[in-house]
């Protein structure tokens, strides 16, 4: 029973307990009366000048992807904004049991970028195609 409460019940950390460079995820609140996905708040985006640009000329509702969370792995995902100029959907690794394992080589990784951020720590990036 707590197992099925957790996968329903689950909410992001404080953002004031996550450690330095995590980023900070915030569950997304529907306009009221309303299921259409707007903009996250323009205080809570990494780049208020690119959602402009993003969202220049489009009516509300039509900014953002009309979206529905699904289930994954019997957990119940949920929309969230965590930096970027709409919500996405997400569940916190702890509760949607995500495999990070490192064992095989890939020969298409590479070395981050030297400019990437310091929270880009331990990033797997790959070769374009």
């Amino acid at each position: 029973a707590v197992a099925e409460a957790l996968k329903a019940g689950w909410t992001p950390e404080p953002c004031e307990e996550l450690a330095p460079g995590m980023p900070c995820v915030k569950l997304y609140e529907h306009p009221q009366g309303s299921t259409t996905v707007m903009p996250c708040p323009m205080e809570s985006v990494t780049s208020a000048d690119g959602c402009g640009a993003l969202f220049g000329g489009k009516a509300d509702g039509e900014q953002c992807p009309q979206i529905t969370c699904p289930k994954a792995l019997g957990v119940t995902m949920k929309l969230v904004c965590a930096g970027g100029c709409c919500p996405s959907c997400w569940a916190p690794d702890h509760v949607v049991n995500l495999d990070r394992h490192t064992a095989l080589e890939n020969p298409a990784v590479v070395p981050p970028a030297p400019q990437a951020p310091t929270s880009c720590g331990g990033v797997r990036c790959f070769e374009p195609m």
